[in-house]
């Protein structure tokens, strides 16, 4: 089978669960015989305005058959949209009916819609290919990925109004597209400079908005997303949670089933693990109050009714922590073992919802018990007495952890077959 999968680019520039799910995707689909292609949007061309698509030489060490996008759309990658006539810039469809002429894929498999013109659905459309979609994240129904905005969720008052005024403090698309010049890589490890360009960024931005925000150009911007998501062929959600979050947007008159992922690194399971004493009770992720890391901090102050011990692993930022801590920082992903055996008891305290979670299942498969919010779209394997609201409840579920069933999340090899099916019921449909 032909497969053409559009995402967001290659790790280092790219990075996070969508990009390591459609890198494993892509691997795994070769190994089982499939002929893969991949486009995503590249680098941005100073000399030339107009959007093209090259044969991207720089990754030829990839199995797949690489495509840039150059001069995509630009890339909202967090912080929202300013100018939303940006993000609604027409294209040349002839350069997408090339592509599809010459690669002929029997599917197309869109993991996100940031950067993708609209043109490039109606092409497909138009020559009879079929398109499926993954929920990775919620862009398109939100300005920005995440459904998040200044430490709360906004999925139930996602107005109009809201997008204006998460606009106020968006980056500016010049500044987007810095995310997209090739030293990207330099400028985001240099210093930390990206934080404070984001920082010092709002306060300009805040100071310079102007009251008389243009609500139909927002307005149409909604349009033309929901545009695109009709002409999607089928939606393949990674959870419960965000099928009903897009369903709540989206009139499903198309097909969709909920299909939890995996990643190349599920690929066996460990029976559950004897717990020790203390107790290792850790967290994984950068620090940042979306992922919940603050509400960790909390629980860390709770009086506790079994002997613990807390862990931090992820970020190597400099941030206050309790002493009672012990702070391991970031780590290959070629130590991923390592980290999970000295864990007894995961917390996932997500606060945006997350449409999936890889930390969840990677705990599970290495026998860690595995304790999350109800905002973590991975709670689909998590028994229902071990998922909360407040980190209030944890200790209690502390005391509970011998009664913990474990639903054992699905061995990736078994779940690429799942998905080659998905594809052929979508095409024979």
């Amino acid at each position: 089978m032909k497969i053409l999968h559009y995402s967001l680019g290659f790790p280092p520039e790219r990075s996070g669960g969508l990009i390591r799910y459609t890198m494993d995707l892509m691997n795994e689909q070769i190994r089982q015989g499939d002929e893969v292609y991949y486009l995503y949007p590249g680098h941005i061309n100073l000399l030339k305005k107009t959007a093209y698509i090259k044969n991207d030489t720089k990754h030829v060490k990839a199995h797949f058959h690489p495509y840039s996008l150059v001069n995509s759309l630009p890339l909202p990658l967090f912080g929202g949209i300013k100018t939303p006539e940006d993000f609604m810039q027409s294209v040349d469809i002839s350069i997408y009916h090339s592509l599809l002429q010459k690669i002929k894929p029997d599917i197309i498999h869109v993991h996100t819609l940031m950067g993708i013109h609209k043109e490039f659905f109606m092409c497909a459309k138009s020559l009879g290919i079929r398109i499926i979609f993954t929920s990775h994240d919620y862009f398109g129904l939100a300005p920005e990925p995440n459904f998040y905005y200044q430490g709360h969720n906004y999925d139930d008052n996602n107005t109009i109004e809201q997008w204006c005024k998460i606009s106020q403090t968006a980056m500016s698309t010049f500044k987007l597209r810095l995310f997209q010049l090739s030293i990207y890589p330099f400028v985001r490890s240099v210093n930390n400079f990206l934080f404070k360009m984001k920082k010092n960024s709002k306060t300009e931005r805040a100071a310079n908005f102007k009251s008389d925000v243009n609500k139909k150009k927002f307005d149409e911007l909604r349009k033309y997303y929901l545009a695109i998501f009709d002409l999607v062929d089928f939606f393949h959600f990674n959870s419960r949670l965000a099928q009903t979050i897009y369903t709540r947007f989206i009139s499903m008159d198309v097909n969709y089933q909920c299909i939890s992922i995996s990643n190349s690194s599920i690929n066996k399971n460990i029976s559950k693990k004897q717990l020790k004493d203390p107790i290792n009770i850790a967290y994984i992720g950068p620090f940042e109050k979306y992922k919940g890391y603050f509400e960790f901090l909390n629980l860390t102050k709770l009086p506790m009714k079994k002997n613990v011990q807390f862990h931090i692993y992820g970020d190597d930022k400099r941030i206050e922590k309790p002493i009672n801590i012990i702070n391991h920082g970031r780590f290959k992903p070629e130590n991923i073992d390592n980290v999970y055996s000295g864990i007894d008891v995961l917390i996932v305290p997500s606060q945006w919802k997350e449409t999936f979670n890889f930390t969840v299942i990677e705990g599970l498969s290495h026998g860690c018990i595995v304790i999350v919010s109800s905002n973590v779209g991975a709670k689909d394997f998590i028994p229902k007495n071990f998922i909360f609201k407040s980190v209030r409840e944890i200790p209690n579920m502390i005391v509970d952890i011998n009664h913990y069933k474990f639903i054992l999340p699905p061995i990736f090899k078994k779940h690429v077959k799942k998905i080659k099916n998905l594809y052929l019921e979508i095409i024979n449909t």
